[in-house]
């Protein structure tokens, strides 16, 4: 009987998201932390806009709402207002901006030709509307793709991206400035499957408190010039997968067409599909984006690798992952639980002929520990 090989999947050294890299040692840390700690009490002191943000008809605070500022040279600055409805932008440096503000569920709104001097604060005290989502089931559509920018205008895909877009920047913020989450439990898997799925074998690699993944995705502008599926020199395979900041770059948007299926699957969620443009021959992802018709959050990116036979050869219809997102009801965004999955190969020696053989899959939740079961010892 042939002996048999297997194609090594890269996937724990070489992996979709890159591994946050380890503090240096102490005398470099101190330097790192006195100059940033003089820059603080420089930023203390620059110029900041300040935001207070209500309901216009309840008088409640609003929080979670996505506050930009914007300079006539488009140097954009953005937060996120919290539980008290407050959100303080550091300018980069004094004149004229825009600000606007932009949250799921409510009107947007905008103040232009804010004047901000020295080292001044200006409060703005607004009030925004909540407008109910407008985005029914879809039946049959006949609209074109959009590609190699972001979808805009008045129809159907227009408005799923900017409700993406907003879930996305605003998970991006909550990452960046983890402060005023609740605390939570990270408990992060590793599966192995057969071709089908089934599960052969799991473990839990990490089980207790965190803040987030402890993992990032790759640069984008790397993705969108190296591919997300790549072949090193020792045979092994790497796989990147887009994250929340991979998804909103311009890199990604000039890469892939967007789009809106004739009919949607599940009545409650409406569907953003996202490909690679035509002729791209680099390994790349497809997916979905899934948002909520009701309330007009995203819940669900799902995605697979697509990439030339020469990477991933036969059928492997199963590669690729999911994140799930969600609003925390302080209004910042989480992405609740993620997984990717790669396959593995068996190729008989002697031969180009190669076969599935399973997947292995890597993943992780995210909840706030009031909602979940105490940690195992």
């Amino acid at each position: 009987m042939p002996r048999s090989r297997r194609r090594r999947s890269s996937l724990q050294h070489k992996s979709f998201w890159r591994m946050k890299r380890s503090r240096t040692q102490c005398a470099f840390r101190c330097l790192t932390l006195l100059l940033a700690t003089i820059g603080a009490g420089r930023q203390a002191q620059a110029q900041a806009i300040r935001v207070e943000l209500r309901d216009s008809v309840s008088g409640a605070v609003i929080s979670g709402a996505l506050v930009t500022a914007r300079s006539i040279a488009l140097t954009a600055v953005d937060g996120l207002t919290n539980a008290a409805g407050v959100s303080v932008l550091r300018l980069p440096a004094e004149g004229t901006w825009s600000v606007s503000i932009r949250r799921i569920g409510l009107q947007p709104r905008s103040v232009s030709n804010v004047r901000v001097t020295g080292t001044q604060t200006v409060l703005l005290a607004l009030s925004v509307a909540g407008i109910r989502q407008q985005l029914q089931r879809v039946l049959v559509v006949a609209t074109a793709r959009t590609c190699g920018r972001a979808p805009s205008g008045e129809d159907r895909t227009a408005a799923l991206w900017e409700q993406i877009s907003l879930a996305l920047r605003a998970a991006t913020l909550t990452r960046r400035d983890p402060n005023g989450l609740p605390p939570l439990r990270l408990i992060e898997r590793s599966r192995e499957l057969n071709a089908s799925l089934k599960e052969l074998s799991s473990g839990i690699t990490r089980d207790g408190r965190g803040v987030g993944r402890m993992v990032e995705a790759a640069h984008p502008d790397s993705l969108a010039t190296s591919g997300y599926v790549r072949a090193d020199a020792d045979g092994s395979m790497m796989y990147f997968a887009p994250d929340e900041r991979t998804l909103l770059s311009d890199a990604f948007v000039a890469t892939h067409c967007f789009g809106v299926p004739k009919s949607d699957r599940d009545a409650a969620l409406a569907e953003l599909e996202f490909s690679p443009v035509k002729g791209r021959t680099l390994g790349d992802v497809k997916g979905t984006a899934f948002v909520d018709t009701a309330s007009g959050e995203l819940r669900r990116i799902a995605f697979r690798f697509d990439a030339p036979k020469s990477l991933i050869p036969g059928a492997a219809p199963h590669a690729g992952g999911e994140v799930d997102f969600r609003r925390l009801a302080n209004g910042q965004w989480i992405v609740r639980n993620w997984a990717i999955r790669v396959p593995l190969f068996a190729a008989r020696l002697h031969s180009r002929v190669v076969s599935i053989t399973g997947y292995r899959e890597v993943g992780g939740t995210l909840t706030p520990v009031a909602e979940s079961t105490p940690p195992q010892p």
